[in-house]
């Protein structure tokens, strides 16, 4: 849609740019391994620990995003199977003393799933927060970031900065999702009318307290 519109040429030649951008903490920590390497430095060579935060953060992100994206495909499959079922329900509703049968397994079929017949994925992952893989996948990079913080402890003087100049491309592709996840909000509202609803009861990417605590008692959807 963006591509069509106004932006044009503009949105390829910036995209281009933040995607190099987003990659650059791997270059700051490649220049840094370089350095100690080549340079005799033998402290600081080994992994610290905001490597090992870093690694679970993207290792709690990617699993949770590979859950979420199967999620949503198995979702897919059940409605387009339920669409097909209720098309053939449809083509012998009027035949004889099937009208009645017919009826009962629809009604069946519709409360059983509801997330099907409202047309969108309100259930596991779904039902903490609305972009449970847009969620991680920003974790993911900012997890990436974390990488070249670790690159660069421990300083001569003994301190940790967290902050180098490559924080500017995940900072610009958490930007770019709240700007796409917007986008994708208005058309799934305007899509389906029970979304509404949907978007007041579920956060966007930061899930609720209430929900975390009711799904690690069992509670959750």
């Amino acid at each position: 849609i963006l591509r069509r519109g106004i932006l044009g040429g503009c949105w390829t030649l910036y995209w281009n740019w933040l995607i190099l951008y987003i990659a650059s903490p791997s270059l700051v920590a490649w220049s840094i391994a370089m350095k100690r390497t080549h340079c005799g430095y033998e402290e600081g060579n080994t992994l610290n620990a905001i490597d090992k935060i870093a690694a679970s953060i993207f290792l709690f992100a990617l699993c949770i995003e590979s859950m979420a994206d199967n999620q949503q495909l198995r979702f897919q499959n059940r409605k387009r199977s339920n669409i097909i079922f209720m098309h053939a329900l449809s083509a012998v509703s009027g035949v004889g003393g099937l009208a009645s049968a017919t009826k009962k397994i629809a009604a069946t079929t519709a409360e059983n799933n509801m997330d099907v017949m409202d047309g969108f994925c309100q259930s596991g992952l779904f039902a903490i927060v609305r972009k449970p893989n847009y969620a991680a996948e920003q974790l993911i990079w900012i997890s990436y970031y974390l990488f070249s913080v670790a690159a660069t402890w421990p300083q001569s003087e003994g301190t940790v900065s967290l902050v180098n100049w490559s924080m500017g491309g995940f900072v610009l592709l958490c930007v770019l999702f709240q700007g796409s996840g917007w986008l994708t909000e208005e058309i799934s509202s305007s899509k389906y009318p029970a979304y509404r609803d949907y978007q007041r009861r579920v956060p966007l990417y930061m899930p609720k307290m209430s929900a975390l605590w009711n799904l690690l008692i069992g509670e959750g959807n």
